[in-house]
């Protein structure tokens, strides 16, 4: 191992860095892992530890096989690697006993990785926490599922993955200079979701052992079947076809799992990807499922059911807009958009989609014009954003509402009923208001151009989470808010911005925007279909109102004309959804 280190140092002094850039080395009993400093941010970074194994940890580690759901004849071929499994660990150097945040990348648990530098939100925060970023199995290595499977294999590996690198920190952290009893876990989309399986795990009964706290945004929960129900056994019987494995003759002495088991690490890829695009627009073949287990009741029963709970804080969200990458390009009339959610959730009964059209008819003199909603007055998500009108927005709010927002709610809900839990909420609403659009100003460096979320905004955004990190209350203090010398976040304040509470009516949440500047048109591709959606940017006309952040306080049962009752409809519908 000393050769390894000197290898290493050899190795940066060739790049061009001298051997004072190497962070300390860390023994974690099974080997010494050697990091680098880096002196823009006072941080030691390193990058590819496995969870229980050897080498030297200087740059990211092999992403997991993904599902690149990507259709057409030029798709790119298979990328990734079985050999996936790695932490990333960002300390400020020379601390001790620093709260962690443990980051679970999203991706439709088919696609993307841990590979990503988050030193400038530590930064933001005046390096006072540490942050850890994870891979998981993704697509069929994580989530393919069946009775066959279960009888020699585990459904749920890519969560059950992340539960082990959570045990890992418990067990290696404070080597790093981290307090493993002051853990957060958070995530976006897929991580988000799977932040809200693990507040779930083993019926909740971890309570705080592993964490304390979860972030989750626009939290992706798809259906979520029985580990043997029809879909999944469907899904894994189409990926065994593609790999040859139900074939006659040549692999007669072989089960099914036995034959997965022995095939070409490329040819399972293939076959993952193959499988996955062709699910539904807007969803994924291989997600997680029901095991009894690990995840022992779907979300609405065990969040709206009492159902036991890890960790004891909540920081969730969502996207003014979180639906048009999801949804289909051609709705257009009502039997489009019962066809659409026929398709998306094919259990639903006649009453069940009587019930759905109740709240998501378009009215006759609904506008057809391209216009964000403000929440509070009409025109609603319901019928108009920036993105769509009518028909097609009320299935890109529904997908929005079922898969990202209601999640967020229910997570909300769930830990203010818990018997010391507190929950905070927030939306952003930044135009164009995308999904994912909330990663941004959280992965964004201080010495960048302003974009349509400038360094106020920014610096705010990273203070919350930074404050719910450290804290255990994502407000931002007097402090924080003086120093910023332009805009209104006075909402993000201690006192201002009130605790969620699951009664209707009192479902407080922070409304995180910008105003002004000059509008600006940017072409998105979705389905194949190009929209020109508009954002707003800074302009040195002085005729023009400066863009600035703009944050408010909101009351999320009310919002969006009545969000809470939508929501309560979707979890009153969660035996023939799935969720």
């Amino acid at each position: 191992m000393f050769l390894k280190i000197l290898t290493f140092a050899a190795f940066l002094f060739s790049l061009g860095m001298s051997q004072s850039h190497l962070a300390p080395v860390v023994d974690l009993n099974y080997e010494l892992y050697q990091g680098y400093y880096d002196d823009k941010y006072d941080i030691n970074a390193y990058k590819g530890i496995r969870y229980a194994a050897p080498p030297v940890a200087i740059g990211y580690a092999p992403r997991c096989p993904q599902t690149l759901n990507s259709p057409g004849p030029h798709k790119p071929g298979p990328s990734g690697s079985e050999d996936c499994l790695f932490v990333n660990v960002f300390t400020p150097a020379n601390k001790t006993k620093l709260p962690v945040m443990v980051w679970i990348h999203g991706g439709g648990y088919g696609q993307a990785n841990g590979g990503f530098d988050p030193s400038p939100q530590i930064h933001t925060n005046g390096n006072t926490y540490i942050i850890v970023t994870i891979q998981y199995r993704l697509g069929a290595f994580g989530f393919l599922s069946s009775a066959d499977l279960a009888r020699s294999g585990v459904p749920n590996a890519g969560i059950h993955d992340m539960y082990f690198s959570l045990e890992w920190v418990q067990e290696y952290i404070h080597l790093f200079g981290g307090d493993p009893e002051q853990v957060t876990i958070a995530g976006e989309s897929a991580g988000g979701g799977g932040a809200m399986l693990l507040g779930m795990a083993y019926g909740g009964f971890d309570n705080t052992a592993l964490f304390k706290g979860i972030i989750a945004t626009s939290p992706f929960l798809p259906s979520q079947w029985e580990y043997d129900g029809a879909v999944p056994t469907e899904y894994y019987y189409r990926f065994a076809e593609k790999l040859g494995c139900l074939t006659d003759g040549s692999k007669v002495n072989e089960t099914v799992f036995e034959c997965l088991v022995s095939a070409d690490t490329v040819d399972l890829q293939t076959a993952s990807d193959y499988v996955s695009t062709r699910a539904p627009h807007g969803q994924w073949a291989f997600v997680p499922v029901t095991d009894r287990r690990l995840i022992q009741e779907r979300p609405t029963d065990h969040l709206l059911g009492g159902g036991g709970l890890n960790g004891m804080r909540i920081l969730s969200a969502s996207n003014l807009n979180d639906g048009p990458d999801f949804t289909p390009q051609n709705i257009t009339n009502e039997d489009d958009f019962r066809r659409f959610v026929a398709t998306t959730y094919p259990l639903l009964s006649e009453t069940n989609m009587t019930n759905i059209l109740k709240l998501y008819t378009i009215p006759e003199n609904a506008s057809d014009i391209l216009v964000n909603s403000d929440g509070v007055r009409s025109p609603y998500s319901t019928t108009n954003s920036g993105w769509a009108y009518g028909w097609q927005q009320a299935a890109t709010n529904l997908y929005a509402e079922t898969s990202f927002t209601c999640p967020s709610y229910w997570l909300s809900d769930a830990y203010a009923n818990k018997r010391g839990g507190k929950s905070w909420h927030y939306q952003l609403s930044v135009p164009p208001g995308q999904h994912g659009l909330d990663l941004y100003p959280l992965l964004q460096p201080t010495d960048i151009p302003d974009t349509s979320m400038d360094e106020v905004f920014r610096a705010a955004f990273q203070r919350i989470w930074g404050n719910f990190v450290v804290n255990g209350d994502p407000t931002l203090s007097q402090e924080q808010i003086i120093a910023a010398d332009k805009g209104n976040i006075i909402a993000a304040g201690s006192g201002a911005w009130p605790q969620w509470e699951a009664e209707p009516g009192y479902n407080w949440m922070l409304n995180v925007n910008m105003t002004g500047g000059t509008p600006t048109t940017t072409e998105f591709i979705i389905g194949g279909v190009p929209i020109n959606v508009t954002s707003y940017l800074p302009s040195s006309d002085e005729s023009i109102p400066p863009l600035v952040a703009d944050f408010e306080i909101a009351e999320g049962s009310s919002w969006e004309g009545g969000r809470r009752k939508r929501c309560q409809l979707w979890a009153d519908l969660g035996p023939w959804i799935k969720e």
